[in-house]
């Protein structure tokens, strides 16, 4: 099980980014390099999410759309340590076009529901040393954590659950990736029993 310490800093640069590695499925590998950093603060979650990737595919403009079939990031947590919080799932194409959804235990996904005032989402193309890359910086605020679960903890030594995903199926060679390896037979991404673990600092 993969381990990621979120730091309490409000500035997200000052965290460590970490490459989305496991790419487990045969016939459905990448050598994309995609990266993820988070930090946390009395308030929020804010996290970035590096694809080194030209001209990625982005055709889904409809919020809540199947936006994982174009070239999409995906961040997935539980505000627990045991995954009994359910979780969240935050998928995003380049656009930025976005499904955010939340998972009870033994529930049904819903979509979360929260005015686009609340959150901040953007999107960078960009280029550094390494080449071409595209990043959605992400802020989830704990006030909608909390719409959904109200009881949760962000102290120092916290443990949270999660994972990052980088995949793409439509119009580009089809591929499924994760930070925190997934031991399933084929690609699923809503495993959380393969989620990693995210440590506040």
């Amino acid at each position: 099980m993969e381990r990621y310490i979120i730091k309490n800093t409000s500035d997200v640069s000052e965290a460590e980014f970490v490459r989305v590695a496991s790419w487990p499925w045969e016939g459905y590998k990448s050598d994309l390099v995609t990266l993820f950093r988070a930090v946390h603060t009395d308030s929020a979650v804010k996290v970035s999410l590096r694809c080194y990737e030209k001209e990625p595919y982005a055709g889904v403009t409809k919020t809540n759309g199947y936006v994982c079939n174009d070239s999409c990031v995906e961040f997935f947590f539980s505000p627990s340590a045991d995954n009994s919080a359910g979780y969240f799932n935050f998928e995003i194409n380049s656009n930025p076009t976005y499904l955010f959804g939340y998972n009870p235990v033994g529930g049904k996904e819903v979509y979360v529901e929260w005015d686009e005032s609340e959150y901040k989402l953007t999107s960078t193309k960009a280029a550094d040393e390494n080449g071409d890359f595209w990043q959605i910086d992400l802020t989830v605020p704990y006030a909608l954590v909390k719409k959904y679960v109200p009881e949760f903890d962000t102290s120092a030594g916290t443990v949270w659950r999660g994972n990052v995903y980088k995949c793409g199926k439509h119009n580009q060679p089809e591929h499924y990736g994760s930070w925190s390896p997934v031991e399933t037979e084929g690609p699923n991404f809503h495993r959380p029993e393969f989620f990693g673990e995210f440590v506040m600092e």
